[in-house]
């Protein structure tokens, strides 16, 4: 035996490390597996430590099972570690350099320790560091660690099983090459937090981090100065499907993808908030968008402050179809930007539980559509951007500004105090892309529970002359089309009783007028249009008196109500002229009958409807 390897036995029976000089010679990969094997004798609970030693040979120990540790500082390992089902107390790693673990299966008693600048540098397809269906009963602890894999992951941790925590920290480079993720934790149970501070993590042909369809018992925190960055259309940080207990928090980290979505958490389970904040940014390339949650559901809050979003290519933030248990906010110096014709915000489907806010400075930069809020449902109070729906903040029917909301089924307990009804009903009729019944009812319900009786008139007619003019062939053919807008001159859609009422008696003051009229016309020589009959008790073709014939052009306009005053004084049907005023006479009938039908109309309800 060797000076080294003999050095090395002594310092493993007593718990001390072996400190290797430059000049020593390399420890046979061997030597160590056959202490851990109790080839040698017992061993220090401690194990085998080393520093500044160089490794000969491939380390193997697969289905190793000893008490005693493992621990490398600032050692060369120039071949990687094989230890596929081995159970070890600790490993740990101090500095220093390996070709990789490949460790699938592996138990770890205690804590996996890489920390103070280790390097580790594979060309493995599978993985640079391999913990495939590991269980790691303490915590797994990266720091300032630098693992790169020329033609795969560098971090493959698939269905790993922590009993503490994971971090990633303190200036760690995780680089990949494969269509697989750079680090994946897919499937992974972990009993308390994940952490990602400081890390950059980058995969110019797949995923960055991929952390899908695991089970986190913690809280998710990626802050502090990450950059995860992709080149393959899957995305950059995928997080579907996962379950968290706690919340999950993004803060000042940058997350860019060239060709797939930023950050993609559909199906994701949050029993906690979500809240991306304090300068995080977020890139994309993917016409579902670059902030995905599709499907998902958070049982907190869901806070959008301080964050840029930009897709080229289509929508930037997409929560369709997501429900949140809590409240909902975009604030803060926001920048949602969308490319194509894709929205700024899309919230198609959305549940909100408590209120759903997006503030005054926030950005949404669209050609199509800054928000699409169709058949979202908010539980609570909903404040609005005045400058991302109208910028003029205008009140009547016609905007020369080209900013685009989707409002279809978007149901909401009731509007910020800083919208007044006229400005809310201008976006409704003015910066929707389509007619849509919808957003007028919802509205008309909002302001019924207030109380605001006239302004639910207000709304219910705009309603209708917006259905006139953008979807006019829901309403029939052309007479269709004639008598909803005279419906709406004359009766205010049944909504203005008193303007209908007006029109009625204006009409029965023309009868009456056209009665007297007649009776100043003469037809020939000693006879008028309007004169007495022969059956009166006064000679026929005498004068009426001004009652009679006022009386006698009520008769003839009132369609049912009959003064009597025919059987006394009568228009001269015989002539042209008595003609002209009976065909006069009918054309007042005609407005009587139409009158008394959109006045009974809009007293029953039967003609209005929500278009």
């Amino acid at each position: 035996m060797s000076d080294i390897e003999q050095r090395l036995v002594t310092a493993a029976r007593d718990g001390e490390w072996l400190v290797c000089a430059e000049d020593d010679d390399p420890v046979p990969a061997d030597l160590i597996r056959d202490l851990l094997l109790g080839r040698h004798g017992d061993l220090d609970p401690a194990g085998v430590r080393l520093e500044g030693a160089r490794i000969q040979g491939v380390l193997n120990l697969d289905r190793v099972k000893t008490s005693a540790g493992l621990a490398f500082s600032n050692c060369t390992i120039q071949k990687p570690i094989e230890a596929r089902y081995a159970s070890l107390p600790d490993l740990v790693f101090f500095g220093g350099q390996c070709a990789g673990i490949h460790a699938d299966g592996l138990h770890v008693n205690g804590d996996l320790f890489l920390r103070n600048g280790v390097r580790f540098a594979g060309d493995h397809e599978r993985g640079t560091i391999k913990l495939v269906d590991c269980r790691v009963d303490g915590d797994v602890d990266f720091r300032g660690v630098e693992i790169t894999n020329t033609t795969g992951p560098a971090l493959n941790a698939e269905s790993l099983t922590v009993g503490g925590r994971v971090t990633l920290h303190q200036g760690s480079r995780l680089a990949g090459h494969s269509d697989r993720a750079a680090v994946s934790f897919n499937g992974a149970r972990l009993a308390s937090d994940l952490v990602v501070k400081a890390t950059e993590i980058t995969n110019d042909t797949g995923p960055a981090l991929s952390i899908e369809s695991a089970t986190i018992g913690g809280r998710v925190r990626v802050r502090d100065g990450n950059r995860i960055t992709s080149g393959g259309g899957a995305g950059a940080f995928l997080l579907g499907g996962t379950r968290v207990s706690g919340p999950v928090a993004l803060a000042d980290t940058e997350i860019i993808s060239s060709c797939g979505p930023g950050l993609d958490a559909s199906e994701v389970h949050i029993g906690g908030s979500l809240n991306l904040r304090s300068g995080t940014i977020i890139t994309g390339h993917h016409k579902s968008g670059s902030l995905l949650v599709l499907d998902g559901r958070v049982d907190g809050i869901f806070e959008i402050i301080d964050t840029t979003v930009t897709n080229s290519d289509d929508i930037a933030v997409t929560l369709d179809r997501t429900q949140v248990g809590g409240s909902m906010a975009v604030f803060g110096q926001s920048r949602l930007s969308a490319g194509g014709d894709g929205c700024a915000l899309s919230l198609s489907n959305v549940r909100v539980g408590g209120w759903f806010g997006c503030g005054e400075s926030v950005v949404l930069e669209a050609k199509s559509e800054s928000m699409n809020l169709r058949g979202m449902t908010v539980a609570g109070v909903v404040w609005l951007p005045h400058t991302g729906l109208c910028p003029d903040r205008g009140r009547g029917s016609t905007c020369d500004g080209t900013t685009r909301v989707r409002l279809s089924d978007f149901t909401y307990s009731s509007l910020s105090s800083m919208w007044h009804w006229e400005e809310w009903l201008h976006v409704i009729r003015c910066h929707t892309a389509t007619y849509h019944a919808s957003a007028y009812q919802r509205f008309a319900a909002v302001e019924r529970a207030a109380g605001h009786d006239g302004t639910v008139r207000q709304i219910l007619m705009a309603q209708q002359t917006d259905l006139r003019r953008r979807s006019p062939e829901s309403l029939g053919g052309r007479l269709t089309r004639w008598f909803h807008w005279l419906w709406g001159v004359l009766a205010g859609y049944g909504y203005r009783a008193r303007r209908t009422a007006a029109a009625l008696a204006l009409v029965l003051v023309a009868a009456g007028a056209l009665g007297w009229w007649a009776g100043q016309v003469s037809t020939r020589p000693g006879h008028l249009v309007a004169e007495r009959v022969a059956t009166a008790p006064v000679g026929a073709g005498t004068p009426c008196s001004t009652v009679e014939l006022v009386g006698l052009g009520l008769d003839r306009g009132l369609p049912l109500a009959m003064t009597g005053m025919r059987a006394r004084c009568d228009l001269d049907t015989a002539s042209r002229k008595g003609q002209a005023f009976t065909a006069a006479i009918w054309l007042v009938q005609l407005a009587v009958w139409g009158l008394a039908t959109l006045a009974l109309a809009g007293y029953t309800n039967l003609v209005r409807k929500p278009g």
